[in-house]
């Protein structure tokens, strides 16, 4: 029987009719969770009196660097990049909200925390997917954050350490992520996980003791010198992100 990761509804009391896709499927995203309910998938996909949808704001964002991306590989039958809320130079490789947004106040604010909530929303539905484990009572806060929208927890954003970028083609235009033994290994002693989406690694803790995991994960990087790179960004505004990899220009610094 059918149980969904977020609200915990069984298909007695929820239908399960609608594919939830874990990436969002205008990003690109194949992988298909069959436990969550019909309900929960509307809710990720349906702007909130608060601003726009935790899935439009994910694929928003990320859709920018993949954009860039396949443009740096010459994909053939790319589509010009279009953007509901952000206005992008391509040549100088600027982006910025657009006038009637950048005016809201807290707006910017308001869609990282969307970001963060749509990232803990794939960590957990890839988490079904692959391991069938996203029931486990520690992901309870994960659950509290991205589907009631209830406090704040952290996602950090690896600053990289090289003017390079590190990325799949494949995984740019089907993204996804996998949970292998070393990430196991990590989370077992650090409680996070970390992974790379569109050129991007992002940490995101496992536990609810978030302070100290963060520091545990932060020394780990630094003393095991890892050539990413051991600089943590908390991600509290989509600015904190460098998606426009601006970190390429060498006299950006």
């Amino acid at each position: 029987m059918k149980i969904c990761i977020w609200c915990s509804k069984s298909e007695e009391h929820a239908f399960f009719t609608k594919k939830a896709h874990s990436f969002p499927d205008s990003l690109g995203g194949k992988s298909i969770c069959d436990n969550v309910c019909d309900s929960c998938n509307h809710y990720f996909g349906s702007p909130t009196i608060h601003g726009p949808s935790v899935e439009v704001v994910f694929k928003e964002i990320l859709n920018l660097s993949k954009y860039l991306l396949l443009t740096y590989a010459k994909q053939k039958g790319l589509k010009r990049f279009k953007s509901e809320y952000f206005k992008f130079n391509l040549n100088g490789g600027s982006i910025r909200l657009k006038p009637r947004y950048s005016l809201r106040p807290l707006f910017q604010k308001r869609l990282g925390r969307q970001f963060k909530r749509g990232m803990f929303k794939v960590f957990l539905e890839e988490r079904e997917i692959q391991r069938g484990d996203a029931m486990d009572p520690r992901f309870d806060f994960i659950r509290e954050f991205a589907r009631y929208d209830l406090s704040d927890y952290p996602i950090y954003y690896l600053k990289p350490k090289l003017p390079a970028i590190f990325y799949s083609a494949p995984d740019t235009i089907k993204p996804t992520i996998r949970f292998t033994k070393h990430s196991d290994t990590i989370d077992e002693k650090y409680r996070v996980f970390d992974y790379t989406i569109m050129a991007h690694t992002f940490v995101i803790p496992t536990s609810k003791m978030h302070s100290l995991v963060a520091d545990n994960y932060r020394n780990y990087l630094v003393d095991s010198d890892n050539p990413f790179g051991s600089h943590l960004i908390e991600i509290k505004n989509v600015s904190d992100v460098d998606f426009t990899f601006s970190y390429m220009d060498s006299t950006a610094n």
